[in-house]
This record gives structure tokens, C-alpha cells and sequence, in this order.
């Protein structure tokens, strides 16, 4: 998702008001979630990586097709694409003073210092938030959470369960169960995301920059515990 925030007076003054955050957790924790919030009722931009991608393909921009022949023949999208990518949308948030959050992005070291050397071109990271959950606890979450085919919104069967059992409270479809939450699968995730991440939460430790935000919470203590670790 991408917020469209720029009708927003307020995040135009010569100082956003609003911090430029980067968001960290496993899959289960509830980026998205909590970041698309943050979007609607804040009035952040909220960059995720693969919907950029999808929007970019959509588009059939030049650099959307470069993307596509690379997730056509099953190749994983590399670095320098996504930087330029990440850069080209930070720089007009930027322009326009909107302050943003990055779902996603970066996944590794070399994405991290490549995010850091973009502070001579005025676009800095404010926070990083960590939203903690342990494996089991992912297991046990994404279990029971139910997506809407059709409008993509997100239920929770305890912490957020449809007002109506099985059905999208907004269109009402059927509710789904997403493929790659079997636990196996999420096993497998929490693997690479192991290995990727634990780095990344070292580096913004040592920049003093680094919240942890309980993750295994309701959706509204995880949302307020959030906005207060993004506060100045």
C-alpha cells in the first residue's frame, strides 16, 4: 500500500512533523497492519517493496518491465534495482515534505548503508521500529488470521475477528486462508528472515535509533504502544 498523502497541509511546512521510520518484525508481526494505520490516520506514506513493484508493472514503466522479466523467469528482484526503486519514492516524498515508513526494505546490510548514504540528498531515518514476536507465538498468530480476496483487508480471529464469523465486514466475501500460512511455510520464512534480519536490528541498535514495540498484543495496543515509540 501506498498512502496517497499529499492533500495533507500539515506535512508540507519546511519541518515534517512526522518522523521517517523504518519498520523491522517477522512475518505475522503486523507491519502492514499497523503501518497502513499509521498511513490513514497519521498521515505517513506507507512504502512497501512489493506493492511498489506491482505498481510499477502496472504502470509499465521501464523500470516495472525490467521487474517483471526478472519475476517472470523466477529470479529474485537484486539490490540495485530495488535501491533505485526505493530512491526514486523517497526522493518525492522528500520534495514534498511527506514523512514515510518502509515495510520491507531494507532486508539486508548492504540495502541498510545504501538507505544511510542517502542523507546527502536530505532523505534520513528518523526510527526504526522492532515489532517482537517469537516463532511460536507467529505460528499461533497467522494460524488464525483470515484475509478478504477480494479488498485484501486483514482479520484476526482473535485479535481482530470479522464482526460477522467467515465474512469481510467491508464487502462481505468469504474469508480465506492464506497458502503461506501453513506452518511450515512459516517456519521456513522465519528462517531467512533470521538470517537477514537479526544484522539489521544490531546496526539500528548501535545508531541509537531502534524501538521494540511488543508485537503479540491486540491490534490497538500494538497500533497506540507504535505511535508512542514514533513520538519526538
Amino acid at each position: 500500500m501506498i498512502a496517497n498523502t499529499d492533500g495533507n497541509p500539515s506535512l508540507k511546512s519546511e519541518k515534517k512533523s512526522l518522523p521517517n521510520v523504518i519498520f523491522l518484525g517477522a512475518p505475522g508481526a503486523g507491519k502492514g497492519s499497523v503501518a497502513s494505520r499509521l498511513a490513514k490516520e497519521e498521515g505517513y506514506s506507507h512504502l512497501s517493496t512489493g506493492e511498489m513493484f506491482r505498481q510499477e508493472i502496472q504502470n509499465q514503466t521501464q523500470l516495472g518491465k525490467e521487474v517483471k522479466s526478472i519475476l517472470d523467469s523466477g529470479a529474485y528482484v537484486d539490490d540495485s534495482l530495488t535501491n533505485r526503486l526505493v530512491q526514486e519514492r523517497l526522493s518525492d516524498l522528500s520534495k514534498k515534505h511527506i514523512a514515510f515508513i518502509l515495510d520491507g526494505y531494507p532486508r539486508t546490510l548492504d540495502q541498510a548503508n545504501f538507505l544511510a548514504n542517502l542523507k546527502d540528498q536530505g532523505i534520513t531515518i528518523d526510527k526504526v521500529v522492532l515489532l517482537n514476536i517469537t516463532e511460536q507465538q507467529v505460528i499461533k498468530r497467522l494460524s488464525k488470521r483470515r484475509i478478504c480476496p477480494a479488498d485484501k483487508t486483514i482479520y484476526h480471529l482473535e485479535f481482530n475477528p470479522p464482526k460477522k464469523a467467515g465474512v469481510c465486514d467491508k464487502c462481505q466475501t468469504a474469508l480465506i486462508k492464506r497458502p503461506d500460512d501453513a506452518p511450515e511455510v512459516i517456519k521456513q520464512r522465519l528462517a531467512v528472515y533470521a538470517s537477514q534480519t537479526k544484522i539489521l536490528i544490531d546496526y539500528y541498535k548501535n545508531l541509537g535509533i531502534l524501538k521494540e514495540v511488543n508485537a503479540y498484543q491486540s491490534t490497538d495496543r500494538v497500533y497506540n504502544d507504535t505511535k508512542k515509540a514514533l513520538e519526538w
